[in-house]
């Protein structure tokens, strides 16, 4: 059996920050498995490496000038160390076993960063990179607080209750990060029901998609690329409902840090074939887009709702638009 292109480059991951230009993530790992997985050519993975490459930043080294850059460094590589360690003591299931009950309360961390790179690199079996999200995962750990009274009713119309009752605030300059611990301490977001009485992956991951589709926040698209990650790690989660509630709190907090942006009823786009849907994520660069459909892909064959088609053919029909 020949090697796959992501392991034969596999080694490359960790020569490369986790982020770049002011905070940026590096969707490197992620990208070239979903790149990958629809079947993209051996050219066409080798364009996108090299041009997404270049905007990477290499691992700073001790003559690095940045103090802070190097600060975070060396706490990620400890930590990386630690958990590497672990991972090939115990394996793979067992690590995550253990750790993942004490990290999903902050799963919204770096914006779904952290639990997207692990589920990608947990797909692959590396490692090296479960490692890397492990520790990631617990250096920017966001605690969103009490999750609060349940109330039956809908995902989508808690969202819309919690919204109205808080308004549409708008937050400084900063990373999502930044926005979202200023909406857990508003008094009215923290009085606020938005957990539903019942509550199931479906249901959580129709609400994060259709969220998308109705608001295009650029916020709201990792809410969906996370359903897909936490769907990828279900069998390493021993209390299921209680992750969807952490996870759902996420995508709560992360739409209201994103000023809560208009919900509006639009058109159903023509749904391009999936074929066609990921023959142009084989030859864009455009990283969010790749994931996105490659979620929208497993979400839709999984659950048979067409919204997850409908985003995927939306966004592919609009970036492939003339300028």
């Amino acid at each position: 059996m020949s090697q796959s292109y992501y392991s034969s480059i596999a080694n490359t991951f960790q020569d490369y920050a986790v982020t770049y230009n002011h905070r940026l993530f590096n969707h490197f790992p992620m990208s070239i498995v979903a790149l990958e997985r629809f079947g993209a050519s051996t050219e066409q993975l080798e364009a996108f490496r090299e041009y997404y490459c270049e905007r990477l930043v290499h691992m700073p080294t001790s003559q690095s000038d940045n103090q802070e850059e190097l600060n975070e460094f060396a706490a990620i590589e400890q930590l990386t160390e630690l958990i590497l360690s672990q991972l090939e003591c115990d394996g793979i299931e067992a690590t995550l076993k253990m750790r993942l009950p004490e990290l999903l309360n902050g799963v919204g961390a770096g914006n779904f960063y952290a639990i997207n790179r692990l589920a990608y690199a947990v797909n692959q079996n590396n490692k090296n990179d479960i490692a890397v999200s492990l520790a990631l995962w617990e250096i920017l750990h966001l605690s969103l607080g009490e999750l609060g009274e349940t109330v039956l009713k809908r995902p989508t119309s808690l969202l819309r209750n919690v919204s109205k009752c808080i308004g549409h605030i708008r937050f400084g300059a900063g990373n999502t990060t930044d926005r979202m611990t200023s909406v857990t301490t508003l008094i009215d977001y923290q009085r606020t029901p938005h957990q539903p009485e019942v509550i199931d992956f479906e249901s959580i991951a129709n609400a994060a998609a259709t969220i998308y589709k109705m608001s295009g926040d650029f916020t709201m698209l990792h809410s969906v690329t996370a359903c897909y990650s936490f769907n990828q790690l279900t069998k390493y989660i021993e209390d299921e409902s209680l992750g969807l509630r952490y996870l759902w709190q996420a995508i709560v907090v992360a739409y209201l840090s994103a000023g809560s942006p208009a919900m509006t009823n639009v058109e159903k786009p023509a749904l391009l074939p999936w074929p066609e849907i990921v023959a142009f994520c084989c030859g864009t660069h455009n990283e969010h887009l790749i994931e996105l459909c490659y979620a929208c892909r497993h979400l839709h064959e999984l659950s048979g709702k067409g919204v997850f088609h409908q985003v995927a053919a939306h966004y592919v029909t609009l970036y492939s638009e003339p300028a």
